[in-house]
């Protein structure tokens, strides 16, 4: 049976989601699933987990960013790339959830994202193992990690075909897309009345004897 391990992860930042936080969040649930061979469902994989001790026979865990083909060699991938993210603006003026008991208005916008899991191997058959254990994971684990990071989804929603990546030194790599989406709340809170600062005697002075 699948193990529970969001308790290791670090408590979510109070600002909510942001790219770089993703891509570390993505990043440690996968190196935490294939740490341990207890939690690995494919038993081809058994052999391959991850670790920091960097060898030919451990799978790697990363972004684009810090992968390079020669780094991987035979060994097999986990790429963890994020793709755009789109915000939904929510009645008028963003002004969804009222005011504060102090009069300020609470506003809120509602966002979409998704990062794409690249499963990658020099092999056909490892990727399609591989691609299965991390759909699986993230599919059965999706409800648990939408609540424990306070998400208003968090699911699998596709599997890719099969194909050999040129630009990843001819890997053969099978992509999963994860969506997900939050709600950012946010309060305005002026120092001074709006408009305080501003003097616009001038501005609407009315000459006398005009």
């Amino acid at each position: 049976m699948a193990e529970d391990r969001t308790t290791q992860i670090s408590n979510w930042c109070s600002f909510g989601p942001q790219p770089l936080i993703m891509d570390g969040i993505f990043c440690e649930l996968l190196k935490q699933h294939f740490a341990d061979a207890t939690n690995i469902e494919q038993a081809e994989l058994t052999s391959r987990l991850y670790s920091s001790t960097v060898a030919n026979n451990n799978i790697l865990i990363t972004t684009p960013s810090a992968w390079t083909p020669t780094e991987a060699q035979r060994r097999l991938a986990v790429i963890v790339k994020r793709n755009g993210w789109k915000c939904e603006k929510r009645g008028f003026a963003d002004n969804t959830n009222g005011a504060t008991v102090e009069g300020f208005r609470r506003h809120t916008k509602t966002w979409r994202g998704s990062h794409t899991i690249f499963a990658l191997a020099n092999e056909g058959p490892e990727t399609q193992i591989l691609a299965a254990e991390v759909y699986r994971f993230f599919n059965h684990f999706g409800p648990v990690f939408r609540q424990y990071f306070r998400l208003l989804m968090f699911e699998v929603v596709e599997v890719g075909t099969m194909s050999q990546i040129k630009e990843w030194d001819a890997h053969w790599g099978i992509p999963i897309t994860i969506m997900y989406g939050w709600d950012d709340t946010w309060i305005l809170k002026p120092n001074e009345p709006v408009l305080a600062g501003i003097d616009l005697s001038d501005t609407f002075s009315v000459g006398i004897g005009t």
